[in-house]
């Protein structure tokens, strides 16, 4: 994911706001796309594809595409949209809330490359569609309301946690929606 051209003294400041060849992560889109066609051919899955599929994920890029969704037919395995920007890259929700960007940043700083970033992907994707995703809003009575998630292989587990606004929280478990989800795998089609 993060490249190490910079060596011990790290980027400069200015590196930090600038974008000097996005156009390195180009394949994301044909990456996304391959990704789903196979996964719509090995799954069974309905497929969507259209602009305002998820207006929350859509909202704060420029979409270069309609998104795709891919929802298995099987209610306990969790579904994937993808979003295209012409940034160029994708914004992927995995199951109800965890959405992750490809590349997560893309200025110089960052040093992303766009074959480290597809493989993120593949992997996110491999694990979720092999039921090892679970994701989860913890909301106590008093203090910090978290969003968490996490994917899981026989080579470790990939975790992130985040903090959110305890009116976020409501709104995202409004209409009695549950707070964990520990997703089953796809089904195979027959």
């Amino acid at each position: 994911m993060i490249g190490n051209r910079w060596g011990a003294e790290g980027p400069p400041l200015e590196a930090y706001s600038r974008v000097t060849d996005p156009e390195r992560f180009g394949s994301l889109h044909r990456v996304a796309e391959e990704l789903l066609d196979r996964l719509e051919q090995e799954f069974d899955t309905e497929r969507a594809q259209g602009y305002g599929l998820d207006p929350q994920l859509e909202q704060g890029i420029k979409v270069a595409r309609p998104s795709v969704t891919l929802v298995p037919r099987d209610a306990g395995a969790a579904p994937i949209v993808v979003a295209f920007s012409a940034f160029p890259g994708i914004v992927v929700r995995f199951g109800r809330w965890c959405t992750a960007a490809f590349p997560t940043c893309g200025c110089d700083a960052c040093d992303e490359a766009a074959e480290s970033e597809s493989e993120r992907l593949k992997s996110m994707i491999e694990n979720l569609t092999a039921g090892r995703f679970r994701e989860s809003i913890r909301m106590p009575a008093e203090g910090t309301a978290w969003q968490e998630w996490e994917f899981w292989s026989g080579g470790g587990r990939s975790a992130q946690k985040s903090q959110l606004d305890p009116a976020r929280v409501r709104e995202l478990v409004a209409g009695g929606d549950r707070s964990l989800y520990e997703w089953g795998p796809w089904p195979k089609r027959r």
